[in-house]
């Protein structure tokens, strides 16, 4: 059934991309591609590898609270590996950041899951919180934005029976899960440690440090949109304000569990945005190809540079 899942989650990424592209005269877009200034893929790759050296900070930070120490190269390679695999199987690099720290440093898996399980809480937290920001002070009517381009899409698929059947079987889930983990707690190691990992990392005593490097995450994100808005005349004169929610537009897209990160939802999404803030089609459909081109080579480059390293040392004797 994976590799099912994994058809159809492809598949689904080619029909938002399609739908990103379908009505666009492709003999431009190409042209306004060789227009771009390519140099600026220096400044958003030193923005980018600071990015993930300040994640690595913030998640050994976590690993400190529980009491383990895990290498920066450990913790490096843990990570550029499962981005990669994020990139094929979608969620499925959480997971591979925690066998590898486990198969190298012998952190139990449990542990690492709690860890990733915060860090993962904590950025769609702040998701949500941005995307209540923008909608609150509605820069360039972002609120129609979402409802024409997110909201309403979705409310054209699903009936009312249907929205009431997901929320409920949400509950049930979320309920069953609750009560399993809770049985599961009083008679199981497994369960019980995890869970007390998870209390001692909501506990964290250097919250203002975790809470600085999520700061720093979150600024990265936006720098990785802001300075390839200079790559073309049409989109440079964007403000900071617009490109801000360009970025959490973005990250929405990308979020989407699709394969090679959100493709397709990415593309479809940035260029609307570009669009509302009076950046052409044309342009703003070759600033998403970009700007997520742009990060899914680093992320190829770096994936498998670490994967190249596991294979070398294959014991984890350096780590």
């Amino acid at each position: 059934m994976n590799w099912f899942k994994s058809i159809l989650l492809s598949a689904v990424g080619v029909a938002l991309l399609w739908l990103a592209l379908r009505n666009l005269p492709l003999h431009e877009l190409g042209a306004q591609l060789k227009q771009a200034n390519y140099w600026l893929i220096i400044p958003v790759f030193v923005v980018t590898l600071l990015g993930y050296y300040i994640r690595i900070k913030r998640w050994q930070l976590l690993y400190k609270s529980l009491q383990f120490e895990v290498p920066f190269k450990a913790a490096w390679i843990s990570l550029c590996a499962g981005y990669l695999v994020s990139y094929v199987v979608p969620r499925g690099g959480e997971i591979t950041r925690c066998l590898l720290v486990k198969r190298y440093k012998d952190v139990p898996f449990n542990q690492s899951l709690a860890s990733v399980i915060i860090e993962r809480v904590t950025d769609t937290f702040c998701l949500l919180l941005l995307v209540i920001g923008i909608l609150i002070f509605n820069v360039q009517e972002t609120s129609s934005f979402f409802q024409t381009n997110i909201i309403l899409p979705i409310a054209e698929r699903l009936n009312i029976k249907g929205l009431l059947l997901i929320v409920l079987f949400g509950l049930i889930l979320l309920g069953g899960i609750y009560f399993y983990i809770n049985k599961k707690a009083n008679d199981d190691v497994w369960a019980t440690t995890f869970l007390q990992a998870l209390k001692r990392l909501l506990l964290l005593e250097q919250k203002g440090f975790y809470l600085f490097y999520t700061f720093l995450i979150w600024v990265g994100y936006f720098l990785m949109t802001y300075l390839w808005v200079f790559a073309f005349d049409e989109s440079s004169g964007l403000s900071i304000a617009q490109v801000f929610v360009v970025m959490i537009i973005g990250t929405i897209g990308k979020s989407v569990p699709i394969q090679g990160g959100g493709m397709g939802a990415y593309h479809y999404l940035v260029a609307q945005a570009f669009l509302m803030f009076g950046v052409g089609l044309v342009t703003g459909n070759a600033l998403a190809i970009i700007i997520h081109g742009a990060q899914t080579i680093y992320t190829i480059v770096t994936g498998s540079t670490a994967y190249l390293m596991l294979m070398y040392d294959e014991k984890g004797r350096n780590l």
